[in-house]
């Protein structure tokens, strides 16, 4: 790789007008953004977070807050390239860190950070990732811990032609009309070959189960659409289970799985798949000696009762988003196994009293926190790439029609064993990072690999909300965050499966609508008191930035309501996409761009509305081969509306009296 540029840019020392007011390249850092998507960064690696910003955005974002109006592109995109401390003597808070891209990148670029969040888990994951232990420390404690979990629980996972990987379950619900039980399923197939790149290879097409009697059939077409067993035929792709409601066979009413509160309905296993010599993998019908280990690790699980460190808290009652309570399962006991409790008990037991070191320790429960997600009872399976797919991988708390269990202990084989979620977190701290910049001579992401070696900063992330930070008045040069969104998913109530095991309790409420006390002046008003409280930190002259975007203009009046109460206008209005989906990920309404607000106290700024045009952002962005769909237009259109009133014009040392 050819060696990267060194800018001769200074940061800004003083109060002054930024990249951010005037320039920022919003094309260049979204094309970087989806460049990214599938690029190797370990550090965010670590633990999963569900409003990451992108890392390249948000590197962009810090530089733009810290450069001066009129640095010129090369010294701009120099400066992004460069993985030394080029911010230096600099510091950057985020008074809502979540997942910690913007302080992480604030720190790789020289600044001191600091930053809050409400969410226990938040501050955990991003404080590690600010000051992550040796790899080595973390690779013998990680062997010392699978060695003690392996001696209480690998015998739960006998094995027949090979090692056990996937255990495949059925439902068995009952008819709340009728008192009729059956299987809930939506098609017969458990796996396929479709000859997918990155796919699981099989020695049939198609791999299935008779609705009556359960046995598997490994059929040799990959376009036979039904199999033969029990003198009947059965169609493949026929279910008890579609258009998310189960029909009873017997009285054919339709029930959701609210109704029928699946999650705590009976299991039944249907299959086992077994890794085998050269990697293969063959799924076999269960036999008696997977009864009997289902049967034993009930009765270890009370043996071992005084060594398991298990959750003793139920999901809060008091949600909105009512699942996984909907589904019938109060307390995160109940969704997992006996032989998965097992694991994960005596893993987070070990890591309690373990004589390790506090930041080893942290990683470690990281990379447990991270393992519950794919060792529960709503894991689903992909049967089309033959791997897991883990909860949270595509909805909250969907409850999957054919649950996988996976064997937590295969050492080389599966998507989220335990062993792969230690690896996952030591790999994390590696200092080298396959990013793109933006190159000036092709005029497109360019793919390198960065090495960061900033010192770390243990503790700069205070679990506490930004209303109430201890801040030090005019401490502040870079304010760059992105707040929870007003009408999307509720983040503290996902970090809740998390939080019940690792005993972390939110230390305040998070900030959401309150929907009692009206949503868009609840959330208005918590907002507001967050901005305010972050304004006296800031040195003078430096602006307040945040990213948002939002599916209603309510929301967006909501967000203009905050700025107002604490007394914040907008100085600079730009979009970014910061949000790429891909797949079964995406939907219609799925805002991919964000609105990056610019924002100053009012009395240093006059009043002046914007005349941005959307037309001239869609037009811009065409030019750089980025569209923005029906949704991502709506949110900015709103946001240019609510900005119309509360744009002002910022100037130097200015002390401008309000002229709205």
């Amino acid at each position: 790789m050819r060696p990267l540029p060194k800018t001769t840019a200074a940061p800004i020392v003083g109060p002054g007008r930024t990249v951010l007011d005037s320039g920022l390249p919003w094309p260049e850092l979204s094309r970087l953004a989806k460049a990214d998507q599938r690029a190797r960064d370990p550090i965010y690696g670590a633990h999963r977070w569900w409003a990451r910003r992108p890392p390249a955005v948000m590197r962009g974002l810090v530089l733009a807050a810290a450069l001066p109006e009129g640095t010129s592109e090369n010294e701009y995109w120099s400066a992004f390239a460069d993985p030394t401390t080029f911010l230096s003597g600099l510091s950057a808070y985020d008074p809502f860190a979540g997942g910690g891209s913007t302080l992480v990148e604030a720190r790789r670029l020289g600044a001191d950070v600091a930053g809050c969040d409400v969410d226990p888990l938040a501050t955990l994951i991003t404080n590690f990732e600010l000051a992550p232990p040796p790899n080595e420390d973390l690779a013998t404690a990680s062997d010392r811990l699978l060695a003690h979990v392996a001696k209480r629980a690998e015998h739960l996972y006998p094995g027949v032609k090979g090692r056990p990987l996937h255990y495949f379950y059925l439902r068995d619900v009952s008819c709340p009309e009728c008192s009729h039980t059956g299987p809930l399923y939506r098609s017969l197939i458990i796996a396929r070959d479709l000859d997918r790149v990155g796919a699981v290879v099989r020695s049939s097409p198609i791999t299935a189960f008779c609705p009556k009697c359960f046995a598997i059939h490994n059929l040799t077409t990959a376009n036979q659409a039904a199999l033969n067993c029990c003198d009947d035929e059965h169609s493949l792709n026929q279910g008890t289970f579609s258009a998310a409601r189960y029909a009873c066979p017997k009285c054919d009413r339709r029930w959701t799985h609210t109704d029928l509160r699946t999650g705590v309905a009976p299991r039944r296993l249907i299959g086992v798949e077994e890794t085998v010599e050269g990697g293969r993998r063959i799924i076999r019908a269960p036999l008696e000696i997977d009864s009997d280990a289902l049967e034993q690790a009930s009765l270890r699980r009370i043996q071992l009762a005084g060594e398991l460190a298990l959750p003793t808290e139920d999901f809060a009652e008091q949600r909105l988003e009512p699942r996984p309570r909907s589904y019938g399962i109060v307390s995160p006991l109940s969704l997992f196994s006996d032989r998965q409790l097992i694991c994960l008990g005596a893993a987070f037991q070990w890591i309690k009293t373990a004589d390790i070191s506090d930041s080893v320790r942290h990683g470690l429960n990281l990379a447990m926190s991270n393992a519950l997600a794919t060792n529960n009872l709503l894991c689903g399976y992909a049967t089309d790439y033959g791997r897991l797919s883990a909860l949270f991988s595509i909805r909250s708390y969907s409850m999957p029609a054919l649950g996988v269990e996976l064997a937590p202990l295969h050492p080389d084989a599966g998507r989220g064993t335990l062993p792969r979620n230690l690896k996952r977190v030591a790999r994390s701290t590696a200092k080298s990072a396959r990013r793109h910049i933006w190159s000036l001579e092709t005029n497109k992401p360019e793919r390198v690999q960065l090495d960061f070696a900033p010192d770390p900063m243990p503790r700069a992330v205070n679990c506490v909300s930004a209303a109430n930070a201890p801040l030090r008045p005019s401490s502040v040069d870079i304010c760059i965050t992105d707040p929870p969104y007003f009408d999307y998913i509720f983040y503290s109530e996902l970090s809740e499966f998390h939080r019940l095991w690792l005993n972390l309790p939110l230390t305040d409420h998070p900030l959401l609508p309150n929907l009692s006390d009206g949503p868009v002046s609840s959330y208005a008003s918590d907002l507001g008191a967050c901005l305010r409280a972050t304004l006296p930190a800031l040195r003078p002259g430096r602006p307040l930035t945040f990213t948002y975007h939002a599916a209603t203009f309510e929301a967006w009046e909501a967000v203009g309501l905050g700025l107002d109460a604490a007394k914040l206008v907008i100085t600079a209005l730009w979009p970014l996409r910061n949000d790429a989906q891909m797949g079964v990920h995406s939907s219609k309404g799925n805002c991919e761009w964000d609105v990056v607000l610019v924002c100053r106290p009012l009395d240093e700024c006059t009043r002046q509305p914007h005349d941005i045009r959307f037309e001239d952002w869609a037009d811009e962005a065409a030019r750089h081969d980025l569209k923005f769909s029906a949704a991502d237009e709506q949110n900015v259109r709103n946001a240019l509306v609510m900005a119309v009133s509360r744009f002002a014009h910022y100037q130097v040392d200015s002390k401008a009296t309000n002229q709205g």
